[in-house]
């Protein structure tokens, strides 16, 4: 119950915070392979689905050293996957009690221009969603979730299913911009 409470009041804060950040209306058309630097948010909660193709997508795309990833504390495989681009690390203990991450993650994004953010959570986590809103990226791509709207201006739906496939659906809609 005080969960749920906490979860709210942070989503309010959050508002709050970036309330002097909206967001200008854009065209999508070129804006993904106009891009130079992005920031890849992996999932933070364990999944059985394969990131690799949006992984492939974007280290294609960007080159390894246009990529800073924000992985989950315990996430040692995308080391050797992306062994030229930045891991941020961040653990479920760093996470504020409004469920905000942590303030040192958030200054060391906040000297780096993002012009993609790619959020692979299939859920919504405010942590996640918090941070592609604070790298100031222009495009904020992420999956059609209740409380998404705020942070992500290109959300892609899983369908009623999230079986294996959605982040090759996923790849295949990024590809189109």
């Amino acid at each position: 119950m005080f969960e749920f409470a906490r979860r709210s009041i942070g989503l309010h804060l959050a508002r709050f915070t970036f309330r002097s950040k909206p967001d200008q209306a854009m065209t999508f058309t070129g804006a993904l392979t106009a891009g130079k630097r992005v920031l890849l948010v992996l999932p933070l909660v364990p999944t059985q689905h394969s990131t690799a193709a949006i992984i492939e997508l974007v280290r294609s795309r960007y080159g390894d050293d246009h990529i800073t990833v924000v992985a989950d504390a315990l996430d040692n495989g995308i080391t050797a996957l992306m062994p030229h681009s930045e891991i941020l690390r961040i653990s479920a203990q760093q996470v504020t009690r409004f469920f905000h991450p942590p303030a040192a993650l958030l200054q060391r994004l906040a000297g780096k221009p993002f012009d993609i953010a790619i959020d692979l959570n299939l859920d919504f986590l405010l942590p996640s969603g918090y941070i592609c809103k604070a790298s100031g990226a222009r495009v904020r791509v992420g999956f059609t979730k209740p409380g998404a709207d705020f942070f992500f201006n290109l959300q892609v739906q899983t369908g009623t299913t999230r079986g294996p496939g959605v982040y090759e659906r996923l790849a295949s809609c990024l590809k189109m911009f």
